[in-house]
C-alpha cells in the first residue's frame, strides 16, 4: 500500500471517478491507477511522491523524457488494451528540484510536451483537506491525514 497513491485514490473518488489501481504486469511493472471520472473522461495515472522531496540530478526535459520512458511508455499497449485509445496520461509528483532550485514549472512544461499533464500531489492535498474534516475514514492512510488536519487545525 503506497501512502501517496493512496491519497490520491481518495481524492479521485472523491471527484467522482472510477478507477482500478496497482495493476500488476508482467516483467515487474505496474500501472498505478486507470480512472474513469464523472464525465467518461479515461486516464492513466501514475504517482511518484517521497517523503525525502526529490532532488534530482537531471534537468527537466531529461526528467520529463525519464519519467515517460520509465512510467508510460513500457505500459502503453496495455493501457490501451483496458480502456482505450483515448486517454491522458497524468503524473502525481511531489517537489521537483535540481540541487537547491524549483524546476517544477520547467519540468510541467517539457511533460506537457510529452502529453503528460502535471498535477502536484501538495494540490491534492489542499483540495481534500476540507473533505477530511467531515467524515470518519476507515482507511489507515486517509485516517491518518484526517488525525493530523484534526490536531493541526486544534493546535492553532
Amino acid at each position: 500500500m503506497n501512502p501517496a497513491e493512496e491519497i490520491v485514490k481518495f481524492w479521485l473518488q472523491a471527484n467522482k471517478s472510477f478507477m482500478q489501481s496497482s495493476i500488476r504486469l508482467p516483467y515487474n511493472r505496474e500501472i498505478d491507477i486507470l480512472a474513469i471520472d464523472k464525465n467518461g473522461d479515461k486516464s492513466h495515472i501514475e504517482v511518484s511522491v517521497s517523503v525525502r522531496m526529490a532532488n534530482y540530478t537531471r534537468n527537466a526535459k531529461q526528467l520529463a523524457q525519464y519519467f515517460y520512458d520509465k512510467k508510460f511508455h513500457p505500459v502503453e499497449q496495455e493501457v490501451k488494451n483496458r480502456i482505450g485509445e483515448n486517454y491522458k496520461k497524468k503524473l502525481v509528483v511531489g517537489k521537483v528540484a535540481r540541487g537547491n532550485a524549483d524546476i517544477s514549472s520547467e519540468f510541467i512544461q517539457e511533460c506537457k510536451s510529452l502529453n503528460v499533464e502535471v498535477i502536484l500531489f501538495q494540490n491534492i492535498l489542499n483540495e481534500i483537506r476540507p473533505l477530511l474534516l467531515t467524515n470518519s475514514h476507515l482507511n489507515p492512510i486517509i485516517k491518518s491525514v484526517q488525525l493530523t488536519e484534526v490536531f493541526e487545525k486544534n493546535s492553532k
